[in-house]
């Protein structure tokens, strides 16, 4: 080991569980963290500070203020960016040291897989359900661990999914919740920095373990932490459901949708199939009619008259806002997908 890395980490190094040896396996380690808000930016940011060799940041969303209260890797000058190239840009400054895999996309049936292959574990930072069954079941068929994670209000939990062998996310938490009756969010009720920190951390505790060849504390248990009150902490034993939707006899891969709605009444939607848009024509294409905010590598902000904004990664997600109801987000989606395909025609 070089004396610059062994001066790095060497108060990681010191650790009884961890040594010079464990701090090889640590830096051979390939870590896929799905979300970068408030469970993931914690996640990434340890991560990145002990040497995980290489981590793979998964993300469709671009940085707005409310995030700042509870989202350390981003700051007043990130505003408009796509959460995985501000995520990217500052982890480098942290370690470069670090391989950074950034991959603005959606997640969902249709890419789960392909943000779990290659990887050792998946660190679950999502906030809503859809996706998280979606990474579930691709790593119970790819055989990945999985580190799910949630946190809401000030209350958290967290549990380790070993495929095959521990509880998944559907034993846990049962059928995925009807879209109608939708879960409480953040907007809505808030949550506390704090907690998700505490969640986070248990998080990376976990996915060590797995890098170190342990078993994880939490593979088949379930934490509960409420910080709202008098601290509240326990772990309950979680068995697996023979007839669980996801790894059980009654498991059947769900269709998905292309369209998610998320905190604030805004929908993500995700395009027919995998594409890769260039975004200096998807500026061309819809710059006349929209206001550019935002331009990066991963992604592109426009604005719109009546309090629409866009913002449109370069693997086709859209994140759109200020229209009313699926409908109108789908269709105003189809609309910019086809000015794009109409420039690239043109071209």
């Amino acid at each position: 080991m070089a004396p610059l890395d062994a001066e790095r980490y060497s108060r990681q190094m010191a650790l009884r569980f961890i040594g010079p040896r464990g701090q090889e396996r640590i830096r051979e380690g390939r870590v896929a963290i799905a979300g970068i808000g408030g469970l993931g930016c914690v996640s990434a940011i340890q991560l990145a500070s002990m040497g995980v060799g290489y981590l793979r940041l998964v993300d469709h969303d671009f940085v707005e203020l409310s995030n700042l209260q509870r989202q350390p890797l981003y700051d007043s000058h990130s505003l408009g960016e796509p959460k995985v190239e501000v995520a990217e840009r500052r982890l480098k400054a942290l370690n470069p040291d670090v391989e950074i895999e950034a991959l603005p996309m959606t997640i969902s049936e249709s890419t789960a897989e392909d943000v779990v292959r290659g990887v050792d574990v998946v660190i679950d930072g999502l906030d809503g359900l859809p996706p998280r069954y979606a990474l579930n079941g691709a790593c119970n068929r790819l055989g990945v661990p999985y580190v799910f994670g949630s946190a809401i209000e000030a209350h958290g939990i967290a549990s380790t999914v070993i495929p095959g062998e521990t509880a998944c996310l559907g034993c846990i938490l049962g059928p995925e919740q009807d879209s109608g009756d939708p879960l409480p969010t953040c907007d809505a009720i808030g949550v506390l920095p704090s907690i998700l920190s505490a969640v986070a951390s248990f998080q990376v505790r976990e996915a060590l373990s797995i890098l170190l060849g342990e078993r994880p504390n939490l593979a088949g248990r379930l934490l509960f932490l409420d910080l709202s009150g008098p601290l509240d902490l326990r772990i309950l034993d979680v068995g697996r459901s023979p007839n669980c939707p996801l790894c059980g006899a009654g498991r059947a891969r769900p269709r998905g949708s292309r369209l998610t709605r998320l905190c604030g009444g805004s929908f993500m939607i995700e395009p027919e199939g995998r594409i890769e848009l260039d975004l200096a024509n998807v500026a061309r294409a819809l710059g006349d009619k929209f206001r550019i905010r935002v331009g990066g590598k991963y992604g592109i902000a426009l604005e719109g008259d009546g309090g629409i904004s866009i913002s449109i990664t370069k693997t086709g997600s859209a994140l759109i806002k200020g229209v009313e109801g699926e409908a109108n987000a789908l269709k105003l989606y189809e609309k910019l997908m086809g000015l794009i395909h109409e420039s690239v025609m043109a071209t």
